[in-house]
């Protein structure tokens, strides 16, 4: 039996219990609105008892431990939900500012909108005697208003999609620098963790900081984290730490030059240490893998399509369109492109057009002062052999004279080809089979190669009597105007039409949208029941608090109570024995 004393020693111990509970219940209280706090909880334990007989006795309780009540793998699985949910957002915000620059629900106002203007103004052009009447330059005038219309709409779609890509990258930046910050945070708080458990503590405060900048670092990207016996935490995004014990190891925004200069992000500040290392295509999950996808691949899926638009019009326009006639015929005509080295042949990288050329002819008709043919100049290409600079010497040999002959041609400025015709002479083009045409530009109506740069040729801009609709240039000859308008049933490489392009582009991205849409309601539910169930287990419970205060506050008392009994009892020993007579 323990003496006098040892019971006191027990209510003591009951009493401090008591105080403890309360003290942890009030933090829980204090807490209630703080986010990622995690409810603690006092473990209470018996002292170990005393072994005397015919004991043992107890010596009442003890706190063993104040913990967090936290579960670590809901919590892991809540951040990766969380990852993949922040993923699926940051689309569907860029997949709604995509829509809105392709919305065809106000008639008239769309892209498909123009180009069944453009190939209508072809059409009714086509209908009209080719002369010089005051109805066949409206009708001119209107095409060439379409047609502008038209290479603007295109650009600004372009451009729009540019910017979507632009600002995705800013936002990878942005969103780089934020995960650097909690990096560095998350290092820190691993040593204070370490630093305070380090005498067999538990640092749940520090702990739920640190859990919540893990919570807030998923938002931006998924990551695995694993806990080391010190206390201390490693974060590896694709493998690769960006956190290990009390370091953090910075990501960098580095452009590609392979991309359009798009940003890669990469791990390491670079030297012998610490390599830098392309992560771009480790990171999954979180909003800056959004911002990637959306740049990459649902962009980069657009203005692919979109190119492929333009440069079929393009292409299929100036090949119809080289070889026509308009009211005028040339005097002299310089190509829209150039090349790089006039010296290198065709096939060669700096000796090339931007279309590639093949092996045929091209024709140039050459007529005299009363309007009558002269002449029919055949020109052979061959890209295996040829350069621009031999084809200008066949065109200014092609007379039979390469220095004074009635057609010569010359290198002109950005490497393109200039030709001229003496005095009283004007020619048309014909026929082509090489494509040469097309490629350097020449009796072009569209001048460009893709989506970014498509613009009318400023030949047809400056005037429009050089809009070739006819083949031939006999009087009734609209032939040219009316294969043009009809390019709008050519197919593209997917089998549909210019005609129906712009619809199933637009229904593409109506498909992903809705796709995306999909995806992000449901991680949104699943990552709202994660939520909960984590909330049920670390959040503060008003009712059970209060019933935790009460619990306490009644064991402060009783302990209060048997401790004034015990002293009493000593009171009585001390001062009420031992005294005969009193």
């Amino acid at each position: 039996m323990a003496n006098i004393f040892g019971i006191l020693h027990t209510g003591v111990s009951g009493l401090y219990v008591a105080q403890s509970g309360i003290d942890v219940t009030g933090h829980n209280i204090a807490n209630l609105n703080t986010e990622g706090y995690s409810r603690q909880r006092v473990i209470i334990t018996t002292e170990s008892p005393l072994n005397v007989r015919p004991g043992p006795f107890g010596r009442g309780a003890k706190l063993d431990a104040v913990v967090r009540t936290y579960d670590d793998v809901l919590a892991k699985t809540l951040r990766n939900e969380t990852s993949s949910l922040n993923y699926w957002e940051n689309l569907r915000t860029s997949m709604d500012n995509i829509k809105i620059y392709f919305n065809e629900l106000e008639s008239g106002s769309g892209l498909g909108d123009n180009l069944k203007e453009y190939f209508n103004a072809w059409s009714d052009l086509s209908n009209t005697a080719p002369d010089n009447s005051d109805e066949s330059y409206v009708k001119r005038r209107t095409l060439i208003e379409k047609a502008t219309t038209l290479t603007m709409k295109i650009r600004e779609s372009y451009n729009n999609l540019e910017g979507i890509r632009r600002q995705n990258d800013q936002n990878i930046k942005n969103k780089i620098e934020k995960i650097n910050d909690l990096a560095k945070n998350i290092a820190f708080l691993n040593y204070q963790v370490a630093k305070s458990e380090s005498g067999g503590n538990i640092a749940n405060d520090l702990r739920d900081k640190r859990d919540k900048l893990l919570d807030d670092l998923s938002k931006e990207v998924n990551f695995v984290s694993s806990e080391q016996s010190n206390g201390q935490i490693s974060v590896f995004i694709g493998g690769i730490a960006i956190v290990d014990s009390s370091e953090s190891n910075k990501l960098f925004a580095v452009e590609n030059p392979n991309n359009n200069d798009h940003f890669d992000i990469y791990w390491g500040a670079g030297g012998i240490d610490k390599p830098q290392i392309n992560i771009t295509d480790k990171i999954i999950g979180g909003a800056i893998y959004g911002e990637i996808k959306t740049r990459d691949s649902y962009i980069g899926k657009y203005t692919a399509q979109l190119d492929e638009l333009a440069s079929s019009l393009i292409v299929s326009t100036n090949q119809l369109h080289s070889i026509g006639q308009g009211l005028k015929r040339f005097d002299q005509i310089t190509s829209n492109n150039g090349v790089i080295n006039p010296s290198y042949k065709f096939n060669e990288n700096t000796g090339k057009f931007n279309y590639p050329i093949n092996k045929g002819t091209f024709r140039i008709a050459l007529y005299n002062s009363e309007n009558q043919v002269e002449n029919y100049y055949d020109i052979d290409v061959d890209p295996e052999k040829d350069s621009l600079n031999s084809i200008i010497l066949k065109i200014s040999s092609a007379d039979g004279d390469p220095s004074g002959g009635k057609i010569q041609a010359f290198l002109s400025e950005n490497n393109t080809i200039k030709i001229t015709v003496a005095d009283g002479y004007t020619f048309t083009f014909k026929e082509d089979t090489s494509n040469f045409l097309v490629a350097s530009g020449l009796n072009s109506f569209f001048k460009g190669t893709s989506a970014k740069d498509i613009d009318l040729s400023s030949l047809v801009k400056n005037d429009s009597g050089f809009i070739a609709t006819s083949l031939t240039g006999e009087p009734g000859d609209n032939q040219n105007a009316l294969n043009i308008s009809n390019i709008k049933y050519k197919p593209l490489s997917n089998n549909v039409t210019i005609d129906e392009f712009y619809t199933t582009f637009v229904s593409l991205i109506g498909s992903d949208k809705a796709q995306v849409d999909t995806f992000y309601d449901t991680k949104k539910n699943v990552v709202q029941e994660l939520k909960l169930k984590l909330d049920q287990i670390q959040g503060v419970s008003m009712d059970e608090e209060y019933t935790n205060m009460i619990k306490f506050q009644k064991a402060y008392e009783a302990n209060a109570r048997f401790i004034t009994a015990v002293d009493q009892m000593i009171d009585k020993l001390i001062n009420g024995t031992g005294l005969a007579g009193r």
